[in-house]
């Protein structure tokens, strides 16, 4: 004698709070991870700019071709550091250590001033004690790429230090010249690892690599997924439908054995 099965039907339940969370939530999530995609695509054609700016020859620097100058161009130009005035770019890391990268003006010779950003040197531990800047004496000729202001929002080049040099958390050549007292071009340069007054360098076109973008990226789409699955199970009876669906044929593998 055998068990008749009922096979339960599917049936749907709609919970309108369930609903209304998933309809708010779902775009946003997905809005997210092509954002996010869109943020890669962004930073791999900046990649690709970068290196293959870093592949050409240099072009020499003049107050009249500064307006001409692709963003990543090498450039030679030849001025001489503004040691009494200097900023530390402040929270920047290499190999895990904190520290700061290093902002000069270059003086050219018709006296414009370019903001040279010379690389990164090692924090002393200390926020109160900065650590000390060699200067660079002399005219010196330099290597370096173009390198374009970025606007984060919440960064900024004000600084509270009546001295120098200062502490800022982003280059901004317009308030960094009004605190120099001086005209600044609008962008500043990344100098070579070999020319005078280099520090570390090791420089990269973007912050957050094209893979870091592409994985946040899948965990947005992954809970929109996760949300769309636990709308679709908190909404209807669909586990213990495809349980039923899937109990006649265990029992027929079962008899046949």
């Amino acid at each position: 004698m055998t068990s008749e099965h009922h096979p339960v039907r599917l049936r749907l339940a709609i919970s309108w709070k369930i609903t209304l969370l998933t309809l708010l939530a779902l775009p946003l999530l997905l809005s997210l991870g092509f954002w996010q995609l869109d943020r890669a695509a962004e930073k791999r054609a900046l990649e690709a700019a970068f290196d293959a700016q870093r592949q050409a020859p240099p072009v020499e620097l003049t107050r009249a071709e500064a307006a001409d100058l692709a963003r990543y161009q090498r450039v030679i130009v030849r001025g001489e550091f503004d040691n009494e005035h200097t900023w530390l770019l402040d929270n920047k890391q290499r190999s895990g250590r904190v520290g700061y990268e290093v902002v000069t003006p270059l003086v050219l010779e018709d006296g414009a001033r370019i903001l040279v950003n010379r690389g990164w040197i090692p924090s002393t531990g200390n926020r109160q004690q900065l650590p000390e800047v060699p200067a660079v004496a002399g005219e010196r000729t330099l290597f370096a790429q173009v390198a374009e202001v970025s606007d984060h929002p919440m960064l900024d080049a004000h600084s509270d230090s009546r001295g120098w040099p200062k502490v800022i958390l982003q280059i901004e050549p317009v308030t960094m010249g009004r605190q120099l007292g001086q005209r600044l071009a609008p962008f500043y340069l990344l100098i070579d690892d070999n020319s005078a007054g280099a520090f570390e360098t090791r420089w990269q076109a973007v912050n957050m690599s094209t893979e870091t973008h592409i994985g946040y990226a899948v965990q947005w789409f992954a809970m929109a997924l996760a949300l769309s699955i636990w709308f679709v199970f908190a909404n209807s009876n669909v586990l213990a439908w495809w349980r039923s669906r899937r109990k006649p044929a265990i029992n027929r593998m079962t008899h046949k054995r």
